[in-house]
């Protein structure tokens, strides 16, 4: 039974209920056992719950029969923030501490670095999103790595890039392995962000190359994601990438790896899932090429600030610390020496991280703290820091969830597509279907979704006002996908017409 040990704010008397809390439970740990709470301080598991303010409690011990030391997700209760189902994407369990899946991955990959201890030793974990069509079901995104070499490089990489179905009410697996991505990516790092719309998501998984991102739209109908090259971005290998959207979702940060050690910026559109305005901010100075994955960021609430720990290196005489970059100017201060991982709370609005007292005589940790900033936008000189605000003698130091989708975040108002029936109405006495265009820039295939069953004719132009495609749906349908591969690259002007609606929209061929 699962007792809370230290309450940090309370509930008045007025019944409030929060939407969207899916994440609102954060689980940690680094148990490597089969037994539930078999480990001693500080290895067992512990869950951080939030409400709509702040951190509401820690509930400690956790024992949920999962090694969480290197990555872990949660999926919690869309109304009241308790814990559903937690993973670390090679074993699944859920809130009543029962294994749902012992093992997630595909037969024939073996359990990385040896038998199964429970754990896949990976800085970035699974990702766990609801699903955008039945309020009964969420998915578990996650990849299965294997070693991989190019250019005369060993590193790690992701060969498949899967995911789950989860039974909600019965916290239950429906299906496991259902591939998405069946191409090298990078390790562990997936992100998403909601769509305009408020109902559905991008997906990105970075590709091994920098200017190469896989990007998709998961809809009621599924999900798949086109390899997109983004403009301006400079084409090297990278591994062990570690990426954030903002809650915003307005900012996509990228941690490049250790061979640039750099931080890729980008603006993201919510309507067409695009990343543009390329900034590199070069922290390579800062960071020693042996700090091989820096799955310890975060960003900032309003996308201007990126927070890193790093570790100690003696060759490059580097000290370990946790630090801000304000990618305006591009300065970088140390917040505090001894510390872990930071963490965005899922309320979007503070951040917590680890700090711990050291004795450098006895070479052993005194004090374990939870720090707060609860100004995480302002520049360094203005923050306001609570250190060792929160003593918790059992936290882990190592390892916050790394793959976050920020779940509050709803429709976008201001956005064209805001609605899931945007459309240019040519009869006021007939309700027009919705027609949504993914992803853009496009390079293989353009996916369009209506929002009810349709009939109609799709021609496209390109940009001379040419007729180079054009298709009859004849049937009733939900979903067509079109090829594009053979397409020039440029702008491109899709029509879709029936007797009452015309709908325009642009997009580009990579």
């Amino acid at each position: 039974m699962k007792t809370p040990i230290l309450f940090l704010s309370f509930i008045s008397s007025v019944s409030i209920v929060f939407a969207q809390r899916e994440n609102d439970a954060i689980y940690f740990g680094g148990c490597d056992v089969q037994i539930s709470c078999a480990c001693n301080n500080p290895l067992q598991g512990h869950i951080y719950k939030f409400d709509d303010d702040s951190l509401e409690e820690i509930i400690d011990p956790a024992c949920l029969p999962l090694n969480t030391f290197y990555s872990s997700a949660t999926f919690c209760d869309n109304s009241t923030g308790e814990l559903l189902f937690a993973s670390n994407g090679w074993r699944l369990v859920n809130g009543d501490e029962q294994i749902v899946s012992h093992k997630l991955w595909f037969d024939n990959i073996p359990h990385p670095g040896g038998p199964d201890s429970t754990t896949a030793n990976v800085m970035a974990g699974p990702l766990f999103l609801p699903h955008p069509g039945d309020s009964n079901k969420a998915y578990v995104f996650y990849g299965q790595y294997i070693p991989y070499t190019i250019q005369s490089l060993s590193f790690k990489a992701d060969k498949f890039f899967t995911y789950a179905i989860l039974d909600i009410p019965t916290k239950s697996l429906i299906s496991k392995n259902n591939i998405v991505l069946s191409d090298t990516s990078s390790i562990g790092d997936i992100q998403a962000c909601r769509h305009a719309n408020g109902r559905d998501w991008w997906i990105i998984k970075p590709d091994i190359y920098s200017n190469k991102y896989f990007i998709g739209l998961l809809t009621p109908q599924g999900l798949q994601l086109d390899n997109i090259i983004v403009p301006n971005a400079p084409n090297t290998i990278r591994c062990n990438t570690s990426s954030k959207f903002n809650i915003q979702g307005n900012k996509y940060i990228q941690y490049n790896g250790p061979y640039s050690r750099s931080v890729h910026e980008y603006d993201f559109d919510r309507c067409t899932g695009t990343l543009s305005n390329f900034v590199m901010h070069d922290i390579s100075d800062s960071i020693s090429p042996s700090d091989g994955s820096l799955a310890s960021i975060t960003i900032s609430p309003d996308g201007s600030k990126f927070y890193f720990k790093r570790n100690a290196s003696i060759v490059y005489n580097l000290l370990q610390g946790f630090f801000q970059v304000d990618l305006a100017t591009d300065s970088i201060r140390l917040i505090a020496r001894y510390a872990g991982t930071p963490q965005i709370m899922p309320n979007g609005k503070k951040m917590l991280f680890y700090e711990y007292v050291y004795d450098t005589a006895t070479s052993t940790v005194t004090q374990r703290s939870i720090s707060e900033i609860s100004n995480p936008n302002e520049s360094f000189e203005n923050l306001n820091i609570h250190h060792y605000k929160y003593t918790h003698p059992n936290a882990s130091l190592g390892i916050a969830p790394s793959n976050f989708a920020y779940m509050r975040l709803g429709a976008d108002t201001l956005s064209i597509c805001d609605s899931l029936s945007v459309i240019t109405k040519k009869s006021a006495n007939k309700e027009p279907s919705g027609l949504l265009v993914f992803p853009n820039p496009a390079t293989n295939h353009l996916n369009l979704v209506f929002d009810k069953n349709s009939i109609g004719t799709i021609i496209i132009n390109d940009a001379l006002g040419k007729e180079v495609y054009s298709y009859l749906i004849s049937n009733p349908n939900l979903e067509v996908q079109i090829d594009i591969s053979n397409f020039n690259s440029g702008i491109y002007y899709l029509s879709y017409r029936n007797k009452d609606v015309s709908i325009h929209r642009k997009f580009i061929k990579q």
